[in-house]
């Protein structure tokens, strides 16, 4: 009663669950151009995850598996459907989601080892984050049980709140459902007295430990996704697509949402977007993101660039941004090794690198 009571005053005044406010980009969130201003490593169209298999970066893109060797990509192989996740063990065990419904386990020879296709009796469904706890257990997001990977802007207008989250232990064959009922999970990480998990369309972290979930970071202005450990201890996240108020104001309009997803093609929903600025058809132009033809850099964002850096304790050290003028949007995956944080850009294509430690390498 106390619960329905609150959600009719919320809606009545604005406010609470209601309410259509977007935190602000200041302090360590202020925006600047540092994934714009990334070496380019190389062009990959549909790249989505990265891994480390202990010397090589590997990535994924459509359905192929591609290993960094020197300066280029080499396919290393193809599967039968689009790969939603990647992973490898301390041991050089590769763990792949397959077409969201399956994960794989390859040894260092490259031959399946195990298969897991459920989670709780229940079929998996939009597996699309791994993160290997050891080397006999696999943690993993499925994101949604009605929407497959592709279609997470259907989850997000829907309201979806099916994600779930599980642990797999590899030598029992069991998979543990760690937490379901999330609104769409997407990232998934050992961290210290639990697990983290990305929550998207509640755009929090939260922490899985002994005695239930925790938000470890709450109210960010983008959707979190996949996550990497840091070198200091934390972690990288990356926020795969930002919030605007017009999305706010949509997702509370269940007769607006209702016929846009029935009437609308997809591409032209009011709804973020991997990239944008490539029709005519697309909402929100003109004069609201252009001024004398040149695109503003603090429009509202359809697509953007976001990874954040955070510490053990949870707190946001810094940001790197691709801003709405900008190339490098939709921000999927990223990977710390030697000084160098390497991130996939889905929205353009591209895998990036920035040097953590820019004046360092310049005095030596």
């Amino acid at each position: 009663m106390l619960t329905a009571l609150r959600g009719f005053t919320d809606r009545l005044l604005g406010r609470g669950s209601a309410a259509i406010t977007v935190p602000v980009m200041d302090g360590k969130l202020l925006p600047n151009r540092m994934l714009d201003q990334a070496e380019l490593l190389t062009e990959l169209p549909g790249i989505d995850d990265l891994a480390w298999d202990g010397q090589s970066l590997w990535a994924s893109a459509g359905a192929v598996l591609w290993r960094l060797d020197g300066s280029h990509f080499t396919e290393q192989r193809r599967f039968e459907a689009d790969i939603s996740a990647i992973a490898f063990s301390r041991q050089g065990r590769l763990a792949v989601g397959i077409g969201g419904t399956q994960v794989l386990v390859l040894g260092a020879d490259g031959v399946v080892q195990t298969t897991l296709d459920n989670l709780a009796g229940r079929p998996l469904h939009c597996v699309n984050a791994l993160a290997w706890d050891g080397e006999e257990a696999l943690l993993f997001t499925d994101g949604s049980t009605r929407r497959g990977p592709a279609q997470w802007s259907h989850d997000l207008m829907e309201l979806g709140r099916s994600g779930r989250a599980g642990r797999w232990w590899l030598l029992s064959g069991a998979a543990e459902l760690l937490a379901d009922g999330l609104a769409y999970a997407y990232g998934v990480l050992p961290g210290s007295g639990g697990v983290l998990l990305s929550e998207s369309w509640r755009h929090q972290v939260l922490l899985r430990g002994a005695t239930g979930a925790t938000p470890v970071l709450a109210e960010l202005p983008g959707y979190p996704s996949r996550m990497t450990p840091a070198a200091d201890g934390g972690f990288w996240l990356s926020c795969f697509v930002c919030r605007t108020q017009l999305v706010e104001f949509v997702l509370r309009e269940p007769a607006y949402r209702q016929r846009m997803i029935a009437e609308i093609d997809p591409r032209h929903w009011i709804a973020p977007a991997l990239s944008s600025g490539h029709s005519f058809l697309e909402p929100l132009q003109g004069a609201g993101v252009k001024q004398m033809g040149v695109m503003k850099p603090w429009a509202p964002p359809r697509s953007y660039g976001l990874v954040l850096q955070v510490s053990a304790n949870g707190r946001i050290q810094r940001s790197l941004h691709s801003q709405v003028d900008g190339r490098h949007h939709g921000i999927t995956a990223l990977l710390e090794q030697g000084g160098q944080l390497y991130a996939a850009s889905k929205g353009s294509g591209r895998l990036l690198r920035v040097d953590l430690h820019p004046h360092e390498g310049a005095a030596t």
